[in-house]
């Protein structure tokens, strides 16, 4: 079993997370391409968590409409009591049930670290062909998570499984969080090989997939510093080279 999310100390923990990685390589890669769609307005965040992505977007741009679903209740009540905006919508799903979007009314999904925390291949694929059903033709879906070829590699604030360990899709493994003034907060989650992502995404329709692992080297000077800044950055450690995370664009055609 997984990481129950439905646990209020563990919900706690994770929104204290210093999520700094996550937003400089990952999210702020998923709004670079959003952005370049001048046609997106309406996005579904599956899996939203504390809304910590959704609030970030939705404050980009007034006109986005974003749709944040979740099944764990105590995750969308810290997103509604700290995240909320107007264009946000946040709403409790449960079974993975999107039943009140219909077919093809939304034009971009993002899914972060969502698979990662599930160990059943069919409800993973069930999860993609439900988005893939709601988005509309030539809509994208963004998947966000840790890196299979990041294993054991020690990241600013996380590191992902153990160094040298070899997992196969479906294994259990630990990402163990840093959380500032406290231990880390052990996450258990699980093991997707990124043929596994290529496989299911295939299977649920999607084309044209394409894949991201943004490292800190890769930032141009001006988005490295500004980062330094922001965070107060002395020095990085593995990210500099080693991308954290993965990112698959999929277009439903």
């Amino acid at each position: 079993m997984g990481t129950s999310w439905k646990e209020t100390e563990i919900t706690k923990k994770f929104n204290e997370y210093n999520d700094m990685l996550e937003n400089i390589l990952g999210f702020q890669t998923l709004f670079d391409q959003i952005q370049k769609d001048r046609s997106i307005k309406t996005i579904l965040d599956y899996g939203c968590g504390p809304g910590k992505v959704s609030y970030r977007l939705a404050g980009i741009k007034e006109e986005y409409s974003v749709i944040a679903v979740d099944e764990s209740e105590g995750m969308l009540n810290i997103a509604q009591n700290e995240r909320a905006k107007e264009n946000i919508h946040y709403q409790c799903i449960a079974n993975d049930d999107l039943s009140f979007l219909e077919d093809s009314s939304i034009d971009c999904a993002i899914i972060c670290f969502v698979f990662i925390n599930n160990s059943n291949k069919e409800r993973i694929l069930k999860v993609a062909k439900e988005v893939f059903r709601v988005l509309k033709k030539n809509g994208t879906l963004f998947i966000l998570d840790s890196n299979p070829e990041a294993i054991g590699y020690e990241f600013t604030t996380f590191q992902n499984g153990l160094k040298n360990f070899k997992y196969k899709d479906g294994d259990k493994k630990q990402q163990y969080l840093h959380i500032p003034g406290s231990d880390d907060l052990i996450l258990d989650d699980y093991f997707w090989s990124r043929e596994f992502y290529l496989s299911f995404l295939n299977k649920a329709g999607f084309k044209n997939i394409t894949i991201f692992e943004p490292t800190i080297d890769a930032l141009s000077e001006e988005s490295r510093k500004e980062a330094e800044k922001i965070y107060n950055v002395k020095e990085w450690k593995d990210e500099k080279e080693q991308a954290p995370f993965i990112i698959f664009d999929a277009v439903k055609k």
